[in-house]
């Protein structure tokens, strides 16, 4: 009892104890610590300088992306003649230059393929052969008449010239028409049928439409045949809707090139007839615009019976299937021709041997029981229609156009003449050196004691090698020597 009531009384008196102190009580909870922001250094970055030079195309993209056309020698200086049909007897067997609106017509349409040493002259040159004179007289003179009566092919081996030749039947054109011709031309016939475009099945026509692919070779098209384009009026009236925008073109009042311009359905993604309406547009101005079709590496399109493109169920895609491999098929057929035109084929060696277009020319008897992987005969009689497509063996150099085409890489620096030193001549160096023992430098040993035997050299030596092909004589002058 005792000791809980002193518990009370002490507890009691606790209750009345006070602390003295200055400073106001504080009742609020204290708030957190703030965060410390890390204090971080900016690091010194170095600018890194990209090395000059340098590419990561393999030589043949990287010669024309690098421009090194740029770094050789001018060739105003040496007095080229131009390209033309009236002086073609003139300039026979000399080496020419295209003029700057025939020269930009085909860098346009591609007509300048790499591989072709384009690199080793500032702009490029050709040499007028047989081969030209013989175009002029079988083809560019019959492009007054229809085209279905007028297909050729080129054929030849490889570095024969048979690219050259294409292009330089388009500047003759040009020359001859002065400018109202109409070129078309398909450089990589290839991608046509390598399924590097996109496609889509157009319900109106029953044609696979590549839209990509269409639309940059109409574009190539339009900036080539750009002056003559705007010298075709339209003939009928046509109203299409681009960038959600309507256009109603009208017929005189309108041009071809204002459609090309305007019309973006080319490259579109659904329905539609713009490049029917392009291909009609043509052949009803014919009969006053020639109209060329130029396409290279044909054998491209042929050499399998099927393209990289297939149906929704599986079936390959042929040719045929294709809006504008159908395009292609009509004109190789002289079923679609133009009032005044032609057409031009050229074969790819690279591609090696291709039994449908060799069939398809009457060179060999086609095999009925082959395979159509090897030989598609359907394709073949494809050719033989309309009394089918002529064949153009395109020939070498002769040993004078050679001499000339040497002559030619001489002034402008690309041949080399020079001895190759003996060892006699080794000695006789070093023994009339300043000082016994030295080295001297590998330039003084080349020395050509007769630079005119020295050439003659050259020239046996380089077209026994070559056999007169242009391709390989320009390659080992410009490489070996």
């Amino acid at each position: 009892m005792l000791r809980s009531a002193v518990a009370r009384a002490g507890a009691q008196r606790a209750t009345f104890l006070r602390s003295f102190s200055r400073s106001a009580p504080v009742c609020a909870v204290a708030p957190p610590p703030k965060k410390q922001s890390k204090v971080t250094r900016k690091k010194e970055v170095k600018e890194k300088v990209k090395k000059g030079g340098m590419t990561h195309l393999k030589f043949g993209d990287a010669v024309r992306q690098l421009k090194y056309e740029n770094l050789a020698a001018d060739l105003t200086g040496l007095g080229l003649a131009e390209l033309s049909a009236s002086d073609l007897q003139s300039i026979s067997s000399n080496v020419v230059v295209y003029n700057n609106h025939a020269e930009k017509t085909l860098k346009e349409l591609g007509a300048f393929k790499k591989n072709q040493n384009h690199e080793l002259f500032s702009r490029p040159v050709s040499m007028v052969t047989e081969n030209t004179s013989k175009i002029h007289s079988e083809f560019i003179e019959k492009l007054a008449f229809e085209s279905a009566q007028n297909r050729l092919c080129l054929l030849g081996e490889k570095g024969a010239g048979k690219s050259t030749l294409v292009a330089q039947t388009q500047a003759l054109l040009l020359s001859h028409y002065k400018g109202d011709v109409v070129l078309l031309h398909v450089d990589q016939a290839e991608k046509v049928v390598d399924g590097s475009s996109d496609y889509f099945y157009n319900p109106s026509l029953k044609k696979f439409h590549q839209p990509m692919f269409t639309k940059r070779w109409i574009k190539k098209v339009r900036a080539a045949n750009e002056a003559v384009f705007k010298k075709m009026p339209l003939t009928e009236d046509v109203s299409f809707v681009s960038k959600k925008e309507k256009h109603s073109l009208k017929k005189e009042k309108h041009t071809i090139y204002d459609f090309l311009t305007l019309n973006h359905e080319f490259g579109f993604y659904g329905p539609s007839n713009a490049f029917q309406f392009f291909v009609k547009q043509l052949q009803q101005h014919s009969s006053k615009f020639p109209v060329l079709v130029s396409i290279d590496n044909f054998n491209a399109l042929i050499r399998d019976p099927h393209t990289a493109y297939f149906h929704t169920d599986m079936r390959p895609v042929t040719l045929g299937d294709l809006e504008f491999g159908s395009f292609i098929s009509l004109l190789v057929s002289g079923d679609l021709s133009f009032a005044k035109g032609g057409v031009m084929l050229s074969e790819s060696k690279d591609l090696g041997e291709c039994k449908t277009l060799r069939a398809g020319l009457r060179l060999e008897q086609p095999n009925p029981y082959e395979p159509a992987e090897k030989c598609d005969l359907d394709f073949a009689k494809q050719m033989t229609k309309n009394g089918g497509v002529k064949t153009f063996q395109v020939e070498n150099l002769t040993k004078d156009q050679a001499r000339g085409l040497l002559l030619f890489l001489d002034k402008v620096g690309v041949l080399q003449i020079r001895e190759y030193p003996t060892k006699e001549i080794y000695k006789s160096l070093e023994e009339s050196a300043f000082a016994p023992g030295t080295t001297i430098n590998v330039g003084e040993y080349v020395r050509c004691q007769d630079r005119e035997a020295q050439f003659e050299r050259i020239l046996q030596l380089t077209y026994f090698a070559s056999a007169g092909n242009p391709g390989r004589f320009l390659k080992i002058n410009s490489l070996t020597f």
